[in-house]
């Protein structure tokens, strides 16, 4: 089981180090919200000393992607305070229910099977009890600590409290983040 949760954290991790949104069903979707920075006015000041290519960058729409956890409504049953009821807002070309966010994916059991090196049967089934746990422990108001590396999750006496890492927010004209992306 041990084995299977670390596949599961590597591939949740490495999906949203990407730039990536992942939903795992029944927990909830590790996401980014999307803040638009307006451009800057031009200046028009022309001497052999300005680049205009550094202008146009600097007038550029910036995207700030900051991360966020958006509970499923199958624990959000049971918690009685968790931030970000409604810290992201669904754009209007998500019509999957999968979608909860900046570039969304579902959690696919397959990637974690072949980090555990099992099958795909055992993972799925290993994960739903899990989850499964999570909800009887917040139901029962036990406290829960789980650590995914790039963020805690805590849950204590049935609220919720996410913290992520400080590198995790990214800017999407930032030329590191598209090289990352094209990987």
């Amino acid at each position: 089981m041990l084995i299977i949760w670390r596949a599961l954290i590597e591939y949740v991790g490495n999906n949203v180090r990407s730039g990536k949104s992942v939903n795992i069903k029944k927990f909830g979707a590790f996401t980014y919200n999307v803040q638009t920075e307006l451009p800057k006015i031009a200046t028009r000041s022309i001497s052999p000393k300005v680049d205009i290519f550094t202008q146009r960058q600097e007038r550029k729409n910036i995207h700030h992607l900051k991360p966020v956890f958006v509970i499923d409504p199958v624990l959000q049953y049971h918690l009685v305070r968790y931030p970000g009821k409604e810290e992201i807002s669904p754009a209007i070309s998500q019509h999957s229910i999968y979608q909860k966010g900046f570039r969304t994916i579902y959690a696919n059991p397959v990637p974690v099977a072949a980090t555990a090196h099992l099958g795909k049967d055992v993972v799925v089934d290993a994960l739903n009890t899990l989850f499964l746990a999570i909800q009887d422990l917040i139901k029962y108001d036990r406290n829960i600590d789980l650590a995914w590396g790039f963020c805690n999750v805590r849950i204590t006496g049935r609220n919720l409290n996410v913290v992520f890492e400080n590198g995790l927010v990214k800017n999407i004209a930032d030329p590191s983040f598209e090289n990352s992306m094209a990987r």
